[in-house]
């Protein structure tokens, strides 16, 4: 038997907001559910509350009887999906005897609340069998993909229902590989000749967070290795990137000469006072940086329409740069912050590599977002 469903949460969710109310409004508006619901409630609080016991006596049986009336208009439908309706019905219904059940107070308002459940499972199984057919019928066309979708979402209903019904898991396997798109990402060419650079980290970490992160549950992402492993006789969609060009530019060089000074700092003593005065030094700064920039071409090819799909040029710029310095005079006129200078070791510019893969990092992030936001509409 399935789950509760939704409108069976609601009325969850209206036993515990409305703990203050006797159901009394809701039944004079129709609201027989509600009604019902708050006066389980208050009587679950309080099982002598004359207002709810009144209100549950007759919401309950308005209840029961709006909902056995939905199952015959619902029988008398001609839609295919008819028995759902049926279904949900009686779930109402048992769902009612459930919560009565469980309130020694409204046992003694309610001496005998009804439950339907082989009716409900009988609707149930009926809904499977609608369900597992419009399915079967909607896999002949596979190779249609909205259509694979929608014999994928049959088949799930069909397993909401009923358990283990036929072969629904092997259906829900082929209606889920026929439902998805099928993207292959391809190696990223050297991305200059003037350096030697490992790139294959930049493709290998995007495929490790498409491996790991589902963006659509009707998207599946390969790299070439898996295509050729599982026997892939065809991909949706092709994602080709490419470093337009990577460069590092000159290296920058500064440097500035300042003084610095500081009053009343002791000096010496005389006749054992302390003597005051000003202390200077003169500080030499240095500074030295270096920019790594470029774009990522990053484009997505569709094997059926046959043309390129997306198109989009990713930029980004790294720089790396450092300070210090070195000082003439007297350390006592300098500021924590020139302390901290005069402290730091000149660095050597970092290799290539090390430039690169600063560089691709926001270019990660890019690409990311722009998969996870072409993606998610499929």
């Amino acid at each position: 038997m399935i789950k509760v469903f939704k409108s069976a949460l609601f009325l969850f969710a209206i036993l515990t907001i409305a703990a203050c109310s006797s159901g009394k409004k809701a039944l004079q508006k129709g609201n027989y559910d509600k009604a019902v619901m708050q006066a389980i409630n208050r009587l679950r609080a309080n099982d002598d509350h004359k207002k709810a016991s009144s209100t549950l006596r007759k919401a309950y049986q308005l209840a029961v009887d709006m909902h056995l009336n939905g199952v015959q208009r619902a029988k008398a439908s001609n839609d295919l999906l008819k028995w759902e309706g049926v279904a949900y019905e009686y779930q109402q219904i048992n769902y009612l005897y459930d919560q009565i059940l469980r309130c020694p107070g409204c046992r003694e308002v309610v001496n005998n609340p009804v439950k339907y459940d082989q009716q409900q499972a009988e609707a149930e199984r009926k809904a499977a069998d609608a369900r597992y057919q419009l399915g079967v019928e909607a896999l002949k066309f596979k190779q249609n993909r909205a259509k694979a979708v929608e014999a994928h979402q049959h088949f799930l209903r069909v397993r909401d229902f009923v358990p283990r019904y036929k072969d629904v898991e092997e259906k829900l396997q082929e209606a889920l590989f026929s439902a998805t798109l099928k993207v292959v990402i391809e190696p990223i060419p050297s991305p200059t000749r003037i350096f030697d650079l490992r790139h294959e980290f930049f493709v290998n970490k995007i495929n490790e967070y498409l491996h790991n992160h589902l963006i659509s549950e009707y998207v599946r992402f390969y790299t070439p290795d898996e295509v050729r492993a599982q026997q892939l006789d065809y991909v949706d969609h092709v994602i080709q990137m490419e470093f337009d060009r990577f460069s590092l530019g000159n290296v920058f060089s500064n440097k500035t000469v300042r003084e610095v000074s500081r009053d009343s700092v002791e000096l010496a003593k005389k006749d054992g006072e302390p003597v005051y005065g000003t202390v200077k030094a003169t500080i030499t700064e240095h500074e030295k940086a270096i920019t790594g920039g470029g774009l990522l071409d990053f484009q997505v090819y569709d094997n059926e329409l046959n043309k390129v799909i997306s198109h989009e040029k990713f930029p980004s710029e790294y720089t790396w740069s450092i300070r210090w310095a070195n000082f003439n005079g007297d350390e006592r006129a300098l500021s924590e912050e020139d302390l901290a200078l005069v402290n730091r070791v000149e660095a050597p510019i970092p290799n290539p590599q090390w430039m690169f893969e600063e560089f691709t990092a926001p270019l990660y992030d890019q690409v990311i977002s722009k998969l996870r936001d072409f993606y998610r509409r499929y």
